[in-house]
């Protein structure tokens, strides 16, 4: 099992999303929430990542609260700025340079660091053009606020134009077993530059690893739907550290399982006609 790079760090192949914490019922409270994440961190998951709208700053805050300074040096802590909740529930972007900058700053202090090491734009708000939003981060970086810039819901065209403002550490985009539109282009972009690639709902919001196919597939290789799910994504993109999100620890052992496997090429191969 090999760590991954990202930002200059080393970290475990997968991470945790901690958007899981606040998006979905039941949600834990403080205490349960708190307990999980650093029970991740004991168990050697080092990326974390999360965004000032999850919970409405809440998640931001459950990690603040959870690890010690010292810790939140050593794991990668990466945040989002550029998507707003309307009504508290809904969802929609603010890629205005005045939106980005308060949020990274209300970021801070719910975080707890003076500067956050990765930020990702959470996604392109096409009322606003995204170069006054990629110099917003600049700014930011500029300043000493955020360290390292990423990029979250973008496409090759959008990435393109990012990098001619600043120097993109990351791209976070939704890709599982069973949702594969950055393979065409994207990825095998990011791999050449060796920019990292964080895939959210690695596991398609749990309802991927329902699929009959894959759990027989699971079930003849003595693994979990879960595990191989995840196993496909860090074993075909030596740059991707999927995010698997979760409230169980007994989830979580088992997600950071699948970092140990080594599938063979008939299986690597049986996954990706599976869908």
């Amino acid at each position: 099992m090999e760590l991954r790079s990202v930002v200059g760090k080393k970290v475990f192949p997968i991470g945790l999303g901690a958007m899981a914490l606040d998006e979905y019922s039941p949600k834990p409270n403080d205490s349960d929430a708190i307990s999980l994440l650093q029970y991740a961190a004991s168990k050697g998951v080092s990326f974390i990542d999360t965004a000032d709208v999850y919970g409405l700053g809440r998640n931001e805050s459950l990690i603040g609260s959870a690890f010690t300074q010292k810790q939140k040096e050593k794991i990668l802590i990466a945040t989002k700025a550029g998507c707003t909740r309307p009504y508290g529930y809904q969802w929609d972007t603010d890629g205005r340079p005045e939106h980005i900058i308060e949020a990274v700053q209300q970021s801070l202090k719910r975080i707890g660091v003076k500067r956050i090491q990765l930020l990702f734009l959470h996604a392109p708000d096409h009322r606003v053009p995204l170069a006054e939003s990629v110099k917003a981060l600049k700014k930011l970086q500029k300043e000493g606020m955020i360290k390292h810039i990423g990029f979250s819901n973008v496409s090759l065209e959008e990435l393109k134009e990012a990098e001619k403002i600043v120097d993109v550490a990351a791209v976070e985009n939704h890709f599982n077993l069973a949702f594969k539109e950055d393979e065409d282009e994207l990825l095998p972009y990011l791999a050449k530059k060796k920019i990292a690639f964080v895939p959210y709902f690695p596991l398609g919001s749990g309802k991927l690893i329902l699929n009959a196919k894959l759990l027989n597939i699971a079930e003849r290789n003595n693994a979990t739907a879960s595990q191989l799910a995840l196993a496909w994504i860090i074993s075909k993109w030596p740059n991707a550290i999927p995010i698997p999100g979760t409230r169980s620890k007994l989830h979580l052992d088992e997600n950071i399982r699948a970092a140990g496997m080594k599938l063979s090429r008939s299986i690597m191969e049986e996954l990706d006609i599976l869908f």
